[in-house]
């Protein structure tokens, strides 16, 4: 992880801080949060046009998905998605920019 683009990434998340389903730090995702994201992944269900909020989601994400690896981030920031999509009408644009600043592999690539 580079220092400069770390902040970068707190900064980006500032504007979030309101929506709980988003953490604050992208290397410091509560248990409880991944736990609640990972149930959305597993009870929510993306209707055709909401699936391809999402599909366009992970062209535009610089991982090309919720993470770079399927991980437990990847099962959780789905999840997350399929709750921003279905209950706040997040965008293409908007889920993809979320994913970017979450980014907490260490690539230094968000």
């Amino acid at each position: 992880m580079g220092y400069q683009q770390y902040r970068k990434q707190l900064q980006g998340l500032e504007r979030y801080r309101p929506v709980e389903e988003i953490p604050k730090d992208p290397y410091d995702v509560p248990v409880s949060l991944a736990k609640r994201l990972i149930g959305y992944r597993d009870a929510l269900t993306l209707n055709a046009p909401k699936q391809a909020v999402y599909d366009r989601a992970v062209t535009l994400a610089k991982e090309h998905g919720p993470c770079c690896c399927r991980c437990w981030r990847w099962d959780a920031f789905e999840g997350q998605a399929k709750f921003l999509i279905t209950q706040r009408a997040y965008t293409s644009r908007q889920i993809a920019e979320v994913w970017d600043l979450e980014d907490g592999c260490g690539s230094g690539e968000a």
